[in-house]
C-alpha cells in the first residue's frame, strides 16, 4: 500500500508539472483582476501558502498521517482560514464569481477534513481512495479559479 501511495503522489506531481509546461505555450485568456497593491500582495502570500498547504497535505497523506492532513486542510485552506489568515479581507475585493470559486476551495478543504478523519479510523484502501478523491476536489477548485483569473 505504501508503494501505491508513493506512485499516486508522483503521478499527481507529474501531471501538475505537465500542465505548467503546457501553460507557458498558450495565450493567456484569463480574466484580469485589478486589486489594490496591498491586497494583491496579501493574496499572493496567501496563495503561496495554499500551495505549501497542499504539499503538506500530500506529504501527510503519503505518510498515512490523516490527522495532520486534516489539520492543515482546515487551518490553511478550509472555512477556518478565512478568519484566521485574513483571507476574507482579500476575498472582499473579488467579483462574485471569483468569490464563489474560492468558496468551493474552502468548502472542499473542510469536506476533506471529514474524509481524512474517517480514514484515520478506517485505514483501508477504500478510505485512502476517498482521501485522494477529496484532495482532488480541493485541487480542482484551485485549478478552476486559476484557469479563469489572473492578477498580472
Amino acid at each position: 500500500m505504501r508503494m501505491q501511495k508513493i506512485m499516486t503522489v508522483a503521478c499527481c506531481l507529474a501531471v501538475t508539472v505537465s500542465f505548467t509546461v503546457s501553460a507557458g505555450k498558450m495565450e493567456d485568456t484569463r480574466i484580469m483582476v485589478k486589486l489594490p497593491s496591498d491586497i494583491e500582495k496579501k493574496m499572493l502570500v496567501n496563495m503561496r501558502d495554499h500551495i505549501g498547504a497542499l504539499d503538506d497535505i500530500i506529504q501527510a497523506v503519503q505518510a498515512g498521517e490523516y490527522d495532520e492532513a486534516q489539520e492543515v486542510a482546515e487551518s490553511r485552506l478550509g472555512w477556518s482560514s478565512l478568519v484566521r489568515r485574513g483571507d476574507q479581507e482579500v476575498a472582499n475585493h473579488w467579483a462574485k464569481p471569483m468569490q464563489k470559486m474560492a468558496d468551493q476551495m474552502y468548502r472542499s478543504a473542510s469536506d476533506f477534513v471529514i474524509v481524512a478523519q474517517n480514514a484515520s479510523v478506517e485505514d483501508s484502501k477504500e478510505s485512502y481512495q476517498k482521501v485522494l478523491s477529496a484532495l482532488g476536489e480541493i485541487t480542482a477548485a484551485c485549478r478552476g479559479c486559476h484557469q479563469t483569473y489572473r492578477v498580472r
